[in-house]
């Protein structure tokens, strides 16, 4: 639903961003400010701060991240070497 509704918010007018704010603060009960920037920044990369250091957070989906090496050891060999950690513990 964010996805869509954010798509339509990033290309319309000012009126058309109205429309679709109160529709989606309708729908999700979100102050109109926190759905504003929802909506704004939507299958973006958003660094969020606070005491503790900084944060990455993609807004609307999960995106995967690839492998982008091949697997070194088959199978066979990563079950030998679960059986030798569990032997010395």
């Amino acid at each position: 639903m964010l996805k869509e509704l954010a798509k339509r918010y990033q290309r319309g007018s000012k009126r058309k961003k109205g429309l679709v704010l109160g529709e989606f603060v309708g729908l999700t009960g979100y102050n109109r400010c926190y759905a504003s920037w929802l909506l704004h920044n939507c299958s973006r990369k958003v660094i969020l701060s606070d005491k503790g250091g900084q944060q990455v957070v993609f807004i609307g989906e999960v995106r995967k991240i690839k492998r982008r090496r091949d697997r070194v050891y088959d199978e066979e060999f990563r079950r030998v070497l679960v059986w030798i950690w569990e032997l010395l513990d």
